[in-house]
C-alpha cells in the first residue's frame, strides 16, 4: 500500500451510548450508513496513521476474512470502519442536544422522529423531540420543565415561514420583514406580530431555560465503552489503544473485536497481561501504542544488527530552584541539590550503512514494539575499526552479533520499554523487521533553512527594553516594506510557505500563494492587477498577525539534541570513563561560527530559567565519526544541568531554537545567573494498578484533564508580572518568591507531559487554583477585572476567548507588550496608489470564442463553489476538535478538486470563468476558483494566461543587491517560465 493512512470514523460517545439505548426502535447499534446504504463520509474525520501497526492490522485481517476489504477506495482516499475514534466530550442527558437546536429525550432516535411545528411524540403523543430558536406556530406551554415558549424578535425575513430565520453575520442588525405595514394576526394565534416599539416582527419559539438532568457522565461512559464496548453496523467493536497524545486530549481507538487480540500480540510482542494482573499501567499503555505512531516509511535492521549498552547517569551537585512533592503539594525553594542526568536518554547509533536514502540525514526517529529512540548517523564500523575491534568479546553490551561487522545499531536500555516488562531475548525473538520512520531532521521553512521563528514564551522571558524591542523588529519591518514595493520580494517570499503557523481557517493560503506565485511567474503584468492588491494586502495582514504573535525571523534554526556523542562510541567498547568530550558549557553545531556564544529555548519553554547560554565549538571528532547535517546539535550533560534547563528535555529527538541574535544573547546575559535553574525533584508514584477495563478508563481519565495550556498562559501573566515590577526598582530578592512559583509551573508542565506514561501523587488543577488564588489581588484591576498583558488580547482574538468584559488587557512594561505596541504603530512608507488592471488584462484573447462558452457548466462550477464555502464554514464552526476540522476541510477539497477535474472545462469557458473572478457576485468565491482552476486547469489555464513580454525578476541566495535579515540577495531577470 502506498505510504499514506486511511480515514477513519471519529463518533462521541455520548452517540454510542444513545444508539443503544433506544426504546421504541431496537437497531444494530450505531449507524455509520445514511438511509441508502452508502457511509456517511462526514463521519469519517480522523485518520488510521500508516504506521507498523496498520502494516500488520491489513495482515491480520485478510487472516481473519480471506478478503482484502479493510477499507475502500473512494476518490483519491482510503476509507476503514474498522477502527473507530472515540471521543469523550459530551455526557449523556436526560434531554440531549443533537444539532444546533434539536434536543431528543433519552431513548429516542432522532433520525426516525418526525416534527410537526418543532414537536416530536411517541406512539403515546408524549413530547420526545423539541427544535428550539425556530418559529412556532402553534405554541404548547405544557412542556418538560427544562424548555419554555418565549417572544423573540425575526432574525432574517427569508424563510422565516420554515423556521430557519438566522442572523446575517455581515451585517449584524435584525432585517425588517418587506410586508412590514400589513396587518398581522395576534400572537395567540402563533403569527407575527410587531413590537409596538420600533415595528421588529415578533415571533413564538421554544427556548432551553436550563440544563437536563444528566444520566451519565464522560467518566461514566469511558467506564462503560471500556469495559462493554459498543456496537456499530452490527458490529462489536472493544477498545484498542491510544497514544500519549490522545489520551491528553480524552481520545482512544476501537477496533473491531475479532481483530483486537492478533493486533495486540504483534504490538506488545506477545507480552499480554492477563486480566487482573497488577502491572505498571500507565506504561504499559504508552509504551504498546508505540508501534502505531505514524510513519514515512522503513528502515530493515536485524536482531543480530543490535548492541544494547548500559545507561550512564551523570551526578553532580548545583543551586537550582527545586521543586518537590511533599504530602501531595508542590513545594519549590532555591537549594543546592544533586543533579542526575541520563546522558543518552532516549538516544541511538545507527551505522550509515543501514540508513538506505535516508543516509544523508543526521538522525531518524525510530519505533518498533515497544521501542522509540532518535538514531544518530554514525561511522560506527570505522570507529570499531580505528580502535581494533575485531571481535564480538572485545564490544561493552549484549548482541546477537557472530562478526564485529554485524553491529549496525548501538542502543541502551532506555530505548527499549519492552524491557520493563521482559527479557532482552524476547524482544530480540519478537522484533518486526522493519523499523518504521517516524521523522528525520529537517531546515526550517524559512528562507531556504536560514531563518528561525521566535515564539512569544521565549521573548517574554527576557528583559528587553523597548528600544531594543525596536531594533529587533527593525529588520521585519524593513522586510514588510520590501514586501509592499516589490513584487520580487513577494515571489521569493511566496516560493516557501510558513506552513505550520496557518491556522485551519488559514491553511487555503498555501493554495492561494501558489496559484499567484504560478501567475507571477507566468505575466509580470499580473502584479498591477486588483486581484494581487487584494493578495499582497492580505499577505502583509498575516504578516503583521505572526509578528504580533512574537514570530519574528532570526538567524538560526530548530536543532536535534544528540547528548554526548563520542562517550557513547567509548562506552561501547569500555573505554568511557565519566569525563566529558564536548566539555562543560560548550555544544557542537556545524551550522553557527565556532568560538561563539549561542541561545537556546525550547518548548515548552516557561521561564528565565529556561534561556539557556552555551559556546558553539568545534569538534573534529565528533565531525570524523559522525555524519551530522546542521539541523543537529551536540551537547553534554555530563555535569551540567542542561536537561532541566530545557524543560525536562530528552534525546528521543527533542529540538532547540538556537540563533546567534546578538540583541536577544545580551538580553539574557543581563540574569543569566540570578535566574536559576527549575529543577524538578517531583516523583512518580508507583501506583498499584490491575490490568482491567475499570483501570484503563480510570487511568484515561485521569490523563485526559490536561492543563498545559493554562499553566503556560499563567507563566505569562506571572512573567509579565515579574518583568514590570524589576522595570520599577524591584532587585531580584524583591520578587524572587514569584520567581519560585513561575518555576513551579515549568515543573508542572513536566507533570501535564508525563502523566500519559507516569502516575503522579500531584493535582495539578489544585495547584493551578492555589496560585490563582495567591495572585488574584495581584492580578486583577479596580474594577475586579482580571489584568492580563495586552498581547494576550491579539492571541486571544484568534483563539476565540477574548473577553474585555471580564478582562483588563493592560500594557506591562515587558518584552511582548513592547513588540504589540511598536507592530501596531507600523507604518507602510509612501505606499503606492495607481490605477489597478483588471484580471482580464492578462487573459488570452485571441482564443476565445463567445459561441464556444458553455453557460451551463459555469453555473454548475460556481455552484460547487458556492457549496464548499458554506459548508467549510460550517465545519469550521462546528465543535470538532481542531485535527478534525482540518481532516473534514481536507476531505471536503479533495472532493472539489475531484468533482471539477473530471470536468472536461473549454478554453473559451475557461476563459470566461477566469474574467469574471472580480465580478461582484463572485467575491466569495474568486479566490478559490483561481485556485481549483489552476489546480485541475491543466495547460488550459496556461494558455489562457498571455505569457510575459519582459523578464520577470528574482531573488536568488548570495549577493549584493538586496540584503534581507542578514542575507544578501542578487536579482536575477529570466523570461516567463510556462512550467512551474
Amino acid at each position: 500500500m502506498e505510504h499514506k493512512g486511511i480515514y477513519i470514523p471519529s463518533i462521541d460517545a455520548k452517540d454510542l451510548y444513545l444508539s443503544a439505548h433506544y426504546l421504541e426502535h431496537p437497531t444494530d447499534g450505531y449507524h455509520l450508513t445514511r438511509k441508502d446504504g452508502q457511509y456517511n463520509l462526514r463521519k469519517f474525520v480522523s485518520t488510521l496513521d500508516y504506521s507498523l501497526d496498520l502494516i500488520e492490522l491489513l495482515n491480520v485481517y485478510y487472516k481473519k476474512y480471506r478478503r482484502k476489504d479493510f477499507a475502500f477506495k473512494i476518490g483519491k482516499h482510503m476509507y476503514s470502519a474498522n477502527v473507530i475514534n472515540v471521543t469523550f466530550q459530551y455526557s449523556v442527558k436526560e434531554w440531549n442536544q443533537m444539532n444546533r437546536n434539536t434536543f431528543v429525550k433519552f431513548g429516542y432516535d432522532y433520525r426516525k422522529l418526525e416534527f410537526n411545528d418543532c414537536i416530536a411524540r411517541n406512539e403515546k403523543g408524549e413530547i420526545v423531540g423539541i427544535q428550539t430558536e425556530d418559529k412556532v406556530l402553534s405554541p404548547i406551554t405544557e412542556l418538560p420543565n427544562y424548555f419554555c415558549v418565549e417572544d423573540a424578535e425575526i432574525k432574517d425575513k427569508k424563510n422565516s415561514s420554515e423556521g430557519k430565520d438566522k442572523k446575517d453575520s455581515s451585517e449584524g442588525k435584525d432585517k425588517k420583514d418587506s410586508s412590514e405595514g400589513k396587518d398581522k394576526k395576534d400572537s395567540s394565534e402563533g403569527k407575527d406580530k410587531k413590537d409596538s416599539s420600533g415595528g421588529k416582527e415578533i415571533q413564538k419559539q421554544y427556548k432551553k431555560v436550563k440544563e437536563p438532568k444528566t444520566l451519565m457522565t464522560n467518566a461514566d461512559l469511558r467506564k462503560e465503552l471500556y469495559k462493554n464496548g459498543f456496537i456499530c453496523n452490527g458490529i462489536k467493536y472493544c477498545r484498542m489503544k491510544r497514544s500519549s497524545g490522545s489520551a491528553r486530549v480524552g481520545k482512544c481507538l476501537f477496533i473491531n473485536e475479532t481483530l483486537f487480540q492478533p493486533l495486540l500480540k504483534f504490538s506488545s510482542g506477545k507480552f499480554m497481561p492477563k486480566i487482573g494482573q497488577e502491572i505498571d499501567l500507565a506504561a504499559y499503555e504508552s509504551y504498546v501504542s508505540l508501534p502505531s505512531s505514524s510513519i514515512i516509511d522503513t528502515l530493515p535492521i536485524s536482531p543480530e544488527n543490535i548492541l544494547l549498552i548500559t545507561d550512564y547517569e551523570s551526578t553532580f551537585r548545583e543551586d537550582v530552584i527545586e521543586t518537590h512533592n511533599e504530602n501531595g503539594l508542590l513545594v519549590t525553594s532555591e537549594k543546592n541539590c544533586e543533579i542526575s542526568n541520563n546522558i543518552w536518554d532516549g538516544q541511538s547509533l545507527i551505522d550509515l550503512s543501514v540508513m538506505g536514502e535516508y543516509s544523508c540525514y543526521g538522525m531518524v526517529l525510530l519505533r518498533n514494539l515497544m521501542f522509540k529512540s532518535c538514531c544518530f548517523n554514525c561511522n560506527i564500523q570505522q570507529w570499531f575499526k580505528d580502535n581494533d575491534i575485531t571481535d564480538i568479546s572485545q564490544l561493552n553490551g549484549k548482541t546477537r552479533a557472530k562478526r564485529i561487522e554485524d553491529i549496525k545499531l548501538i542502543t541502551t536500555p532506555n530505548s527499549i520499554k519492552y524491557l520493563k516488562f521482559d527479557t532482552w531475548d524476547n524482544w530480540l525473538n519478537h522484533l518486526y523487521p522493519e523499523f518504521g520512520i517516524v521523522k528525520h531532521d529537517k531546515k526550517t521553512h524559512f528562507f531556504e533553512g536560514r531563518l528561525v521563528q521566535t515564539h512569544y514564551q521565549l521573548l517574554n522571558t527576557l528583559q528587553l527594553s523597548k528600544d531594543e524591542v525596536k531594533e529587533f523588529l527593525q529588520e521585519s519591518l524593513d522586510f514588510a516594506q520590501l514586501l509592499r514595493n516589490n513584487p520580487a520580494v513577494v515571489r521569493y517570499y511566496i516560493k516557501y510557505p510558513d506552513i505550520n503557523d496557518l491556522s485551519p481557517m488559514e491553511r487555503p493560503m498555501l493554495d492561494k500563494n501558489d496559484v499567484v506565485y504560478h501567475l507571477m511567474c507566468l505575466n509580470d503584468n499580473f502584479t498591477d492587477t486588483k486581484y494581487y492588491q487584494e493578495f499582497l494586502h492580505d499577505l502583509l495582514a498575516s504578516y503583521y498577525k505572526n509578528l504580533k504573535n512574537g514570530h519574528v525571523y532570526v538567524n538560526g534554526n530548530y536543532s536535534t539534541l544528540l547528548g554526548n556523542p563520542m562517550e557513547m562510541l567509548q562506552h561501547s567498547i569500555g573505554t568511557f570513563r565519566g569525563e566529558s568530550q564536548i566539555g562543560i558549557g560548550n555544544i557542537h553545531n556545524t551550522r553557527f561560527e565556532y568560538n561563539k556564544t549561542l541561545l537556546g529555548s525550547r518548548s515548552p519553554h516557561v521561564t528565565m530559567g529556561n534561556i539557556w547560554l552555551t559556546n558553539n565549538k568545534e569538534n573534529k571528532l565528533i565531525d570524523y565519526y559522525f555524519n551530522l547535517t546542521d539541523e543537529i546539535v551536540c551537547i553534554n550533560s555530563i555535569g551540567e544541568n542542561v536537561l532541566q534547563r530545557l524543560s525536562g528535555a530528552d534525546f528521543d529527538s527533542d529540538t532547540v531554537l538556537l540563533t546567534d541574535n546578538e540583541i536577544l544573547i545580551k538580553a539574557a546575559k543581563r540574569n543569566y545567573s540570578a535566574f536559576k535553574t527549575p529543577t524538578s525533584f517531583v516523583t512518580a508514584k508507583k501506583v498499584k494498578r490491575y490490568y482491567t477495563p475499570e483501570e484503563q478508563a480510570d487511568l484515561d481519565i485521569k490523563t485526559s484533564d490536561n492543563k498545559i495550556g493554562e499553566i503556560i498562559n499563567l507563566s505569562q501573566e506571572l512573567n509579565s508580572l515579574l518583568w514590570d515590577r524589576m522595570f520599577h526598582g524591584s532587585s531580584y530578592d524583591d520578587i524572587k518568591e514569584l520567581y519560585y512559583d513561575i518555576c513551579q509551573l515549568d515543573v508542572m508542565s513536566g507533570i501535564e507531559i508525563d502523566k500519559a506514561k507516569k502516575e503522579f501523587d500531584i493535582n495539578n488543577r489544585k495547584e493551578l487554583n492555589k496560585m490563582r488564588l495567591k495572585y488574584k489581588e495581584q492580578l486583577s484591576d479596580e474594577y475586579s477585572k482580571k489584568k492580563m498583558p495586552h498581547f494576550f488580547s491579539h492571541i486571544a482574538r484568534q483563539k476565540g476567548y477574548y473577553n474585555p468584559n471580564k478582562k483588563n488587557y493592560c500594557k506591562y512594561n515587558t518584552s511582548m507588550d513592547y513588540l504589540q505596541t511598536i507592530v501596531n504603530g507600523f507604518k507602510i512608507k509612501n505606499p503606492y496608489k495607481k490605477d489597478w488592471l483588471p484580471f482580464a488584462s492578462i487573459l488570452n484573447h485571441s482564443l476565445f470564442r463567445t459561441n464556444r462558452v458553455n453557460q451551463k457548466q459555469i453555473d454548475k462550477i460556481c455552484s460547487l463553489l458556492r457549496k464548499y464555502i458554506s459548508e467549510r464554514k460550517r465545519i469550521f464552526g462546528s465543535d470538532l476538535s481542531r485535527n478534525e476540522k482540518i481532516e473534514n476541510a481536507k476531505i471536503l477539497y479533495e472532493n472539489l478538486k475531484t468533482e471539477i477535474d473530471n470536468e472536461i472545462i473549454g478554453f473559451s469557458t475557461l476563459f470566461k470563468l477566469l474574467s469574471s473572478i472580480e465580478d461582484k457576485e463572485n467575491t466569495p468565491i474568486k479566490n478559490i476558483l483561481l485556485q481549483i482552476l489552476n489546480m485541475c486547469g491543466n495547460d488550459g489555464f496556461k494558455k489562457a494566461i498571455i505569457a510575459s513580454c519582459r523578464e520577470i525578476e528574482q531573488l536568488e541566495i548570495d549577493g549584493n543587491d538586496l540584503k534581507m535579515f542578514g542575507i544578501g540577495y542578487k536579482i536575477t531577470k529570466n523570461m516567463a517560465r510556462c512550467e512551474i
